[in-house]
């Protein structure tokens, strides 16, 4: 089960990157995006026109690259990382920090299943962003700024990170390791949320640092 799941959802994963990626609005905002960086970095460091056309077609030939990636490799990675590193801590947590006496294999196998809801997630996220023609729409508290989502603006960060889908999924890995270790679900849930919680900080802070620095 937790192997057709996984393969499901790296399948899944394929078809809505390459969807997106040839969307020609997409592929248009990503242009945009890309000659913005590049024109603010021409200002700051005083590139010469050729120079900058240089920069602009380096800037391409990369940016096919890691969308080409992005498209085909990022799922396989993405989703085996999601699957064995929650695995992990579903394993860890319920075998320390909780009354809990099952093996990895368990961990394991709850992960899979848990897989499906993120498989709904990422069709849902790719049909928004097609819908409304912008690479920042999902299922978060930012999706009425998605047109004019400011990567910038804290606000809008902030609200880009709280995706409602994925509190969904986290409350069923609390329901999990509830189940597995026979701790209560209110202390599941704390720890689970609480782990969550504090990557979000790190990662908001992170990206908001670099922004800023980037201009």
């Amino acid at each position: 089960m937790c192997s057709s799941d996984l393969l499901l959802a790296i399948i899944v994963g394929w078809i809505g990157g390459w969807l997106v990626m040839s969307d020609p609005v997409v592929q248009q905002q990503i242009q945009d995006l890309q000659e913005t960086a590049l024109q603010k970095q021409a200002q700051k460091g005083g590139a010469s026109a050729e120079q900058l056309d240089q920069q602009r077609v380096a800037a391409e030939k990369v940016g096919r690259i890691v969308r080409e990636f992005g498209v085909w490799v990022g799922p396989v990675v993405a989703n085996l990382v999601i699957l064995f590193w929650w695995a992990f801590l579903t394993w860890l947590l319920g075998n320390k920090a909780l009354p809990g006496k099952f093996g990895f294999g368990k961990a394991l196998e709850a992960g899979g299943l848990i897989l499906m809801p993120g498989i709904l997630h990422g069709v849902v996220v790719t049909l928004l962003i097609l819908v409304m023609g912008t690479m920042f729409a999902g299922t978060n508290l930012a999706l009425p700024l998605a047109r004019g989502f400011d990567q910038g603006n804290p606000l809008h960060v902030i609200l880009g990170a709280v995706d409602v889908v994925a509190l969904w999924i986290l409350a069923i890995r609390a329901i999990a390791l509830s189940r597995l270790s026979g701790a209560t679900l209110t202390r599941s849930a704390a720890w689970v949320f609480g782990l969550w919680l504090g990557w979000k900080v790190i990662t908001i802070g992170l990206s908001l640092v670099w922004m800023r620095f980037a201009g």
